[in-house]
C-alpha cells in the first residue's frame, strides 16, 4: 500500500473551473471590446452628420489664423469643459522636483495624484484602455492557470519516469508540447498588450498635455516667462510622460500577475503541504518583506531627480544648437563645453550614487529572494516527508516512490512559482518608488498648468521693487480686458513686469493711450525703459494689474516681433504662418497672391532661388536676417489686419525698402503701431508715444505755440499724472524710475516728410527722445486729482457696461450650445 505523503493536489480547480472561467471572461471582454469600437464609431458617424447639418453655421474668418469648423468647435468646447472638471483634482500638488530626501512611500497623496491622472487615461469603463486593461487581465488568468497545469503535468512526467511507464511518458511529453502553444501565446500576448497599454496611456495623457500648454490661453508662455515651478518643460511633457506611462502600464503587470499567482499558488500550496506550511511560509515572506522594505532606498526621488538632470543636460544642448552662430561669433566654445561638461558630470556623479547605493540592496534583494525563499521551500516540501508515521513512509514497489516523486515535483515547482511571484512583489516596490517620482513630476506639470489657466502665477523675486511688491503680485491682477473692438485703448493700465506673489517691477505708471483707425503711432524711448512691455500687456501674454484693455479681436489685429519666427515646412508655411496649406486653399488664397506679397516686400527673388513655394528647408540657416525679417512683414500682407503692431521689425532692413513696406502698409489701410526708437521712422506715423519723457519745453526747437498744441494733445491722456502736467511746471523730477516706474507723454508727428519742423502739424520727426523726468506743480496736481475722479467714475461706469456685455455674449453661447445639443439628439434620433 504506497504511503500518503500529502493530500493531492485536485485538478478539478485548475484544470476545469478556473478555465471554464477564463474562456467566459475571454467571451465576455472580446464582447465588450466589439460593442466599444460599434459605439465609438456611432459616436464619430454622430458627430460627422452634425457637423455636416450645421456646415451653413460654421465659424470661419478670412482672416482668422484659425479656420473652426462647428465640430471643432463643439470639441473644443468640450475639452474646456473637461479641463474645469480636472481643475479640482489640480489644486495643491507638489511643485517641482522634491530632492528633501524623503522616501518615496505608497501613501495618501500619491493615491491622490495617480487618481487624478487616471481620469484622463482612463476616462471611462467604456474607453479602448479599459477594454485592454480587461483583456491584459484575461491573459494574467490564462498564464496563472497555465502555471498550475505545468507544475501537475511536471510532477506527472517525472513519476511515470520514475515509474518506467514509457508510454504514458512519452504522452507526457507531447501534452507538454501542446502547452507551449497557449503559453507563449499568452506570454506574447501580455508583453503585446502591455506595450499596447502604455502607448494608450501616452497617447491620451500627451494630448491632453497639449491641449493645456498650446492654447489661446498662452499657458507655453506663461510657463516659462511668468512661472517658476516648472524648468525644461519639454523634458516633462515628452521624457517624462513617457517614463511614467511605461512604468504605470508595466506596474500592472508586474504587480498584477504575482498577486494573482500568490493567492492561486498558495490554495494550491495548501492542498499540497498542509495549512501550517504554507502559514510558515507567509509569515517568512511577510519577515523578509519588511527587512527588505527598510532597507530599500528612496528610487522615487532618485528617478526624479535623475529626470531633471537630464532635464538640464538637454536644455544646454538645445541652446548651444539654437545659438551656434552667436557662440561662434564670440569664440564662446570653452565656456559653453565647461557648461555642459558641469551638467554630464552632475549627472554622471548622480548615475554613480544611485549604483553604489544599489548594490547592497540588490545582494540583500537576491539573497532574500533567490536564495532564503527556495530554501524555506524546499524545506516545506520535505518537511511531510519526515515528520509523516515511519509505517506510512514505507511502500510496496514502485507506485509510492513514484507518487511521492509526483506529489514533491509538484509542489516544488508551485513554490517556485510562488517564490517568484513574492519575489517580482519585492522588485515592485522598487518600481512603486520610482513610479511616485514620476507621478509627482506629471502631476507637478498638469497642476502647474491647470493653475495658469486660471492665472494663478508663482514666480520667486528678489524684493527689489521698492514699495510695489503688494500692490503689483500677481494674485492682486485684476485688470479687464475686452477683445472686441475696433481699435485700441489702455485706460489707467500700469506696465508692471511680472514677478509672482513677490511683487512685480512697475516699469511705466498707468497708461491711458488710445489708437484709431487710421492713426498710425509709434511708441519711442530709451532701450529698457518699457517699450516691448506695453506690447506684451497689450497682445495679453502680461497680465493687466488694473485699468481696462480694450483691443480687436485676433483675426483683426498681428504681433510682429523683432525675431522672425520660422517654423518647419516650406517657403509658402513661413509666408501664411500660422495658417496651413490646406487653410489657406480653403480661403482661395493662391500661389500667385503670396508672389504678389513677396512682391511688396522685395523677395519676389525668393521662390526661384530656393526651388519653388513647397520647397522644405532649414530656413533659420537659408535666409539672411533682413530676408527673415521681410517674411515676418509678408506675413502682415497675407494676413491683411486691421492694425499691425511692429516691435523692431525693419532694423536688419534698408533704409528705402523700410519705407516702401510702410507706405503699403498705409495704402492698404493697415493702422500701424511702431515701437522704436529711431526718429527715421516719425513720417510715416501720427502721434507719438513717449516712455520716460522730460518737459518739451527744455528743447529749444519747440515754440511756445508747440506747446499749447501738445498740452491739447496730452489733456487726453488724464490718468498720467505727469505727463499731463509736463507743459506747465517745468520743475526738475527727481524720482528713483525703478521703483516708481517711468513717465509718459503723448505729441503729434509731422507726417510731411520734407517738413523738418512744423509747429502747426506737430512735432519734428528730428526731436530726440526725452529722457528726463518732470515733477507737476502744485497747481496743477488739484486739477489732476480732479481728472481722476472723472477717470474713476468713467471707468467703473465702463466697466459695468463691459460686465453687461459680457453677461449677454455668454447668455447667447448657452443658447447656442442649448441649439446644438438639441440638434445632435435629433439626428441620433434619426440615426437610430
Amino acid at each position: 500500500m504506497p504511503a500518503v505523503i500529502s493530500k493531492p493536489v485536485r485538478a478539478g480547480l485548475p484544470g476545469r473551473s478556473l478555465g471554464a472561467a477564463a474562456v467566459i471572461s475571454l467571451i465576455v471582454v472580446v464582447y465588450s471590446y466589439r460593442q466599444h469600437r460599434n459605439t465609438a464609431a456611432k459616436a464619430k458617424k454622430s458627430m460627422a452628420a452634425l457637423a455636416t447639418a450645421i456646415s451653413s453655421a460654421s465659424m470661419r474668418n478670412l482672416r482668422s489664423s484659425n479656420t473652426y469648423t462647428a465640430g471643432q468647435w463643439i470639441e473644443s468646447d468640450e475639452r474646456e469643459r473637461q479641463f474645469d472638471a480636472d481643475a479640482a483634482y489640480f489644486q495643491g500638488g507638489p511643485s517641482g522636483l522634491n530632492t528633501d530626501g524623503k522616501r518615496a512611500r505608497l501613501d495618501r497623496v500619491f493615491l491622490q495624484q495617480l487618481r487624478a491622472l487616471a481620469r484622463i487615461i482612463i476616462p471611462s469603463l467604456a474607453s479602448k484602455e479599459a477594454a485592454i486593461i480587461a483583456m491584459h487581465a484575461l491573459f494574467l488568468v490564462l498564464r496563472t492557470w497555465l502555471s498550475v497545469v505545468v507544475a501537475e503535468l511536471d510532477g506527472k512526467i517525472v513519476k511515470h519516469l520514475v515509474r518506467g511507464q514509457g508510454r504514458q511518458f512519452l504522452a507526457g511529453l507531447l501534452s507538454w508540447f501542446a502547452i507551449a502553444i497557449p503559453a507563449t501565446y499568452t506570454n506574447s500576448m501580455i508583453r503585446f498588450l502591455e506595450s499596447k497599454l502604455a502607448l494608450s496611456f501616452r497617447t491620451r495623457l500627451t494630448q491632453y498635455v497639449h491641449d493645456l500648454y498650446l492654447n489661446d490661453n498662452l499657458n507655453y508662455y506663461k510657463l516659462q516667462a511668468l512661472d517658476s515651478r516648472i524648468a525644461h518643460p519639454d523634458q516633462f511633457i515628452t521624457t517624462d510622460v513617457a517614463r511614467f506611462c511605461n512604468k504605470l502600464a508595466s506596474f500592472l503587470s508586474n504587480l498584477g500577475k504575482p498577486t494573482l499567482d500568490a493567492i492561486i499558488f498558495n490554495v494550491q500550496l495548501i492542498r499540497g503541504v498542509g495549512l501550517q506550511g504554507t502559514l510558515g511560509m507567509f509569515g517568512m515572506y511577510m519577515a523578509t518583506a519588511s527587512l527588505l522594505r527598510a532597507w530599500t532606498p528612496a528610487f522615487g526621488r532618485m528617478a526624479a531627480e535623475h529626470a531633471s538632470l537630464e532635464g538640464d543636460l538637454r536644455a544646454h544642448h538645445a541652446r548651444v544648437i539654437t545659438n551656434a552662430e552667436e557662440i561662434a561669433f564670440y569664440r564662446g566654445e570653452e565656456r559653453e563645453s565647461e557648461q555642459l561638461q558641469g551638467s554630464l558630470q552632475r549627472l554622471i556623479a548622480h548615475a554613480r550614487s544611485v549604483a553604489a547605493r544599489k548594490v547592497p540592496h540588490v545582494v540583500l534583494e537576491d539573497m532574500v529572494i533567490k536564495y532564503t525563499w527556495s530554501a524555506f521551500g524546499y524545506l516545506a516540501c520535505a518537511l511531510p516527508f519526515f515528520m509523516a508515521p515511519t509505517g506510512r513512509m514505507s511502500s510496496s514497489g514502485d507506485g509510492g516512490s513514484g507518487h511521492r516523486t509526483q506529489r514533491f515535483v509538484t509542489n516544488k515547482r508551485i513554490l517556485v512559482n510562488l517564490s517568484d511571484a513574492g519575489g517580482r512583489m519585492m522588485y515592485s516596490i522598487k518600481e512603486i518608488m520610482e513610479l511616485t517620482g514620476y507621478t509627482s513630476r506629471v502631476y507637478s506639470l498638469l497642476s502647474t498648468l491647470h493653475a495658469l489657466r486660471r492665472d494663478d502665477y508663482e514666480r520667486p523675486r528678489a524684493a527689489a521693487c521698492g514699495g510695489t511688491a503688494g500692490e503689483f503680485a500677481l494674485s492682486r491682477a485684476h485688470g479687464i480686458v475686452y477683445q472686441d473692438i475696433d481699435g485700441v485703448r489702455l485706460t489707467g493700465v500700469p506696465i508692471v513686469a511680472p514677478g509672482g506673489d513677490g511683487g512685480g517691477e512697475l516699469l511705466v505708471r498707468p497708461l491711458t493711450w488710445e489708437v484709431r483707425r487710421g492713426e498710425h503711432w509709434m511708441v519711442a524711448g530709451p532701450n529698457g525703459v518699457g517699450k516691448t512691455s506695453v506690447l506684451r500687456v497689450l497682445a495679453g501674454l502680461w497680465p493687466a494689474f488694473a485699468g481696462v484693455v480694450e483691443r480687436p479681436e485676433p483675426a483683426e489685429i498681428i504681433y510682429i516681433p523683432q525675431r522672425a519666427y520660422l517654423p518647419l515646412g516650406s517657403l509658402r508655411d513661413q509666408v501664411i504662418y500660422p495658417h496651413t496649406h490646406d487653410q489657406m486653399q480653403a480661403l482661395g488664397r493662391t500661389d500667385e497672391e503670396l508672389m504678389e506679397v513677396l512682391t511688396a516686400v522685395h523677395l519676389a527673388y525668393l521662390p526661384a532661388r530656393e526651388g519653388g513655394f513647397a520647397a522644405r528647408k532649414e530656413w533659420k540657416d537659408v535666409l539672411s536676417g533682413g530676408e527673415k525679417q521681410r517674411i515676418n512683414l509678408a506675413r502682415m500682407f497675407y494676413h491683411l489686419p486691421r492694425f499691425a503692431v511692429l516691435d523692431e521689425c525693419t532694423s536688419a532692413v534698408s533704409a528705402d525698402v523700410e519705407g516702401l513696406m510702410y507706405e503699403h502698409a498705409k495704402q492698404l489701410g493697415i493702422t500701424l503701431i511702431t515701437i522704436s526708437h529711431r526718429p527715421a521712422l516719425y513720417k510715416y506715423h501720427t502721434y507719438l508715444l513717449r516712455l520716460g519723457v522730460h518737459d518739451a519745453a527744455q528743447n529749444s526747437t519747440v515754440s511756445s505755440e508747440l506747446m499749447a498744441e501738445l498740452s491739447d494733445v496730452r489733456s487726453s491722456s488724464s490718468e498720467n499724472s505727469v505727463g499731463n502736467s509736463a507743459s506747465i511746471s517745468t520743475e526738475p523730477w527727481v524720482d528713483d524710475v525703478a521703483t516708481s516706474g517711468v513717465l509718459w507723454d503723448v505729441v503729434q508727428l509731422s507726417t510731411a516728410a520734407d517738413t523738418p519742423t512744423s509747429a502747426s502739424t506737430g512735432l519734428s520727426a528730428s526731436l530726440p527722445v526725452p529722457q528726463v523726468h518732470l515733477k507737476p506743480s502744485s497747481a496743477s496736481t488739484s486739477r489732476i486729482d480732479v481728472a481722476r475722479e472723472s477717470l474713476a467714475d468713467a471707468n467703473r461706469a465702463e466697466i459695468e457696461q463691459l460686465r453687461a456685455a459680457l453677461a449677454a455674449k455668454k447668455a447667447h453661447e448657452q443658447e447656442l450650445v442649448s441649439r446644438l445639443d438639441q440638434v445632435q439628439r435629433e439626428l441620433m434620433t434619426v440615426a437610430a
